[in-house]
């Protein structure tokens, strides 16, 4: 049996791995798969950052203020009798939308009108809150109503 002079400071195990690479193929497993799980999370985590769209009541928005201009916000409320105009040869409304709290005006321009999108009606706008005070909607829902009222029963 041959030993080795290491020399001082030398410590048990030290010395040539014969070429091997050092953690043996689990080790590297573990560190691809660590380096996997990663980057799937960095990019869940990113995707959620950029589609997250926050649901803001009339109120809430206006008393948020500056802090929400320019951001990419939702809005519910309800269309304010008698401020529905048309521009544009059709293509985009203006109207107000409100709640409890107060009222803002709206501008949408650009997608399709739901039928049932009339004063009075719920509505949901998703777009960006202006430093004008005014809401440009990418985006227009009108809330379905919960229940449908049947005209009153005849008799058969």
């Amino acid at each position: 049996m041959q030993r080795l002079d290491r020399g001082p400071g030398a410590l048990a195990g030290d010395g040539d791995t014969g070429g091997r690479r050092v953690g043996g193929p689990r080790l590297q497993t573990l560190f691809a798969g660590t380096a996997l799980v990663l980057g799937v999370a960095y990019l869940m985590l990113t995707s959620l950052q950029t589609s997250t769209v926050y649901y803001l009541t009339v109120g809430e928005l206006l008393g948020r203020g500056a802090s929400v201009h320019g951001q990419q916000v939702r809005v519910a409320g309800d269309v304010t009798r008698g401020s529905v105009e048309t521009a544009e040869a059709g293509l985009s409304l203006r109207f107000l939308v409100q709640d409890g709290s107060g009222q803002i005006p709206v501008y949408y321009r650009g997608g399709p009108v739901p039928d049932i999108f009339g004063e009075e009606v719920q509505v949901v706008v998703e777009g960006k809150y202006g430093p004008d005070g005014t809401f440009v909607a990418s985006t227009l829902m009108a809330k379905c109503p919960s229940k449908f009222e049947s005209d009153s029963p005849t008799d058969a």
